[in-house]
């Protein structure tokens, strides 16, 4: 498998494992017994997560050739999915602090 593809599938993983810590997840409700706890983890984690998933997105771009096929258009795309993500994280958190909605 070429570096690209696997820097790409490590980030994109990382994404989704990054929508398993957002604090609006009922099932970390159990894990966690108080709001104060929950939010501190899912921060934390989460921007751990998000900062590798960055790094392997840009060695996904780094690592392209001229011939990549779908790989090249993913991975130029990948940056903006993770600004996504972001944004979805930072809603989801003013939601929970009842700052919003």
């Amino acid at each position: 498998m070429a570096r690209s593809k696997l820097y790409f599938y490590l980030s994109c993983i990382l994404i989704i494992i990054s929508f398993y810590f957002n604090t609006r997840n009922p099932l970390l409700n159990m894990h966690f017994n108080s709001m104060v706890k929950l939010i501190f983890v899912c921060s934390i984690i989460n921007a751990i997560i998000l900062i590798i998933s960055i790094i392997f997105s840009d060695k996904s771009i780094k690592h392209l050739h001229e011939n990549s096929g779908w790989i090249r258009p993913a991975s130029k795309a990948l940056p903006y999915i993770i600004l996504v993500v972001l944004v979805i994280h930072i809603i989801a958190s003013l939601s929970t602090f009842g700052i919003i909605f």
